[in-house]
């Protein structure tokens, strides 16, 4: 089966067409080109037409970490449903993959959310790339809404054992690298996880080491990390130097946009943006609450965002004066590298999978497409 989408504004993760049309066949994109096609061409061209009646069309979203949906925080709740009801509002937001994320937690409930998205897998469900382990090896200085019975010092017997149990599950993870022995951290790096620094209180040293050993990823910058200072510069300061790829919560409460603003003219292309989305859920050892437009745990510590990566999109053009074709890469073209999935998520281009969302004018998400 083959669809045309035409009468379009379209970004390809690269430019943007001012008018174009797209043909997709058996679910990925076949063609792009930069006009309209005339009657006889769409006749030639595809068995539906979908006429975008000049909107825009751009890759669809990748949410990296997001933690769970609708009352299903995956934390208390780590099972195959939780993840589905995550995957119906990532997609509501205009992601068409995301990372289920698992806070700090016993090795217990570790494995039951390795085998929830298994079992996720397994019937069918769409979207999901993986589990983001979100500790448990934190500083616990720089735990956040995270709690202290959970955070644990790595070994490598217990890392090792979570590498096995994690295969074909364990996508990513966050760590702080003051907490991380070197056994373990050799480990990690040769299983082909994703290694991301967060929670942490690193000195400047301690997290360049890690980045130079093979970490090339910070989690939510700002948020829970050691600060850039004068005689200090922390965490902050090696992501500034290094300039791993870096993820950021554009909410306007995690971090001030002119934070954001200057962290984006320092780290470039490899500033991206996460959701960090929770849930309300008043049950198990994560009870947070919705407290206007952010989440709280029991001690009013700020524990998630009420985000949608659509409107991180948004905030990025209408706070932080990012051009929308560049916060459109940084909600899909750079998650997509991130995780190596560059070469076939992330952009609209032929042989891309056909994933996409659809806007107006005003910024507002009219549509989101997927493949049949």
């Amino acid at each position: 089966m083959s669809i045309l989408y035409t009468n379009a504004r379209i970004f390809t993760g690269e430019q943007m067409l001012e008018r174009g049309s797209i043909v997709v066949e058996n679910g990925r994109v076949s063609e792009v080109k930069s006009q309209r096609l005339t009657s006889s061409e769409t006749l030639t061209k595809a068995t539906e037409v979908i006429d975008l009646q000049g909107h825009s069309i751009a890759p669809a979203f990748i949410d990296l970490q997001v933690y769970g949906s609708n009352g299903k925080l995956f934390n208390n709740e780590p099972t195959a449903e939780a993840i589905q009801k995550t995957w119906e509002s990532v997609r509501a937001g205009g992601a068409s993959h995301f990372q289920i994320t698992l806070s700090c937690s016993p090795l217990a409930t570790m494995w039951q959310a390795m085998d929830a998205c298994r079992e996720y897998w397994a019937s069918g469900g769409e979207g999901l790339l993986g589990l983001h382990l979100e500790g448990p090896y934190f500083n616990p200085e720089k735990r956040g809404a995270h709690p202290l019975k959970n955070i644990r010092t790595s070994n490598p017997a217990e890392v090792a054992e979570l590498i096995e149990r994690g295969r074909s599950a364990v996508r990513y993870m966050t760590f702080a690298p003051e907490m991380m022995d070197d056994v373990s951290l050799d480990l990690l790096l040769k299983s082909g996880i994703a290694l991301s620094l967060g929670h942490s209180n690193a000195t400047f040293q301690q997290a360049t080491r890690a980045l130079e050993k093979g970490v090339s990823r910070v989690t939510h910058l700002f948020n829970a990390m050691s600060p850039f200072q004068s005689r200090e510069p922390g965490l902050v300061g090696a992501a500034f130097a290094r300039k791993p790829w870096t993820s950021i919560i554009a909410d306007g409460i995690h971090c001030d946009f002119n934070s954001l603003k200057i962290s984006k003219e320092l780290l470039g292309d490899k500033l991206f943006l996460i959701s960090d989305a929770v849930t309300e859920s008043l049950m198990g050892d994560y009870r947070f609450r919705l407290s206007g437009d952010r989440y709280v745990d029991e001690s009013g510590v700020l524990a998630g965002s009420a985000l949608t990566m659509w409107q991180a999109v948004k905030n990025m053009v209408q706070f932080a004066d990012i051009p929308l074709e560049e916060a459109l890469r940084m909600a899909s073209t750079y998650p997509a590298q991130v995780v190596g999935e560059g070469h076939r998520l992330g952009k609209i281009a032929p042989g891309y999978a056909a994933h996409f969302v659809v806007f107006d004018e005003n910024l507002e998400l009219k549509n989101f497409s997927r493949p049949a």
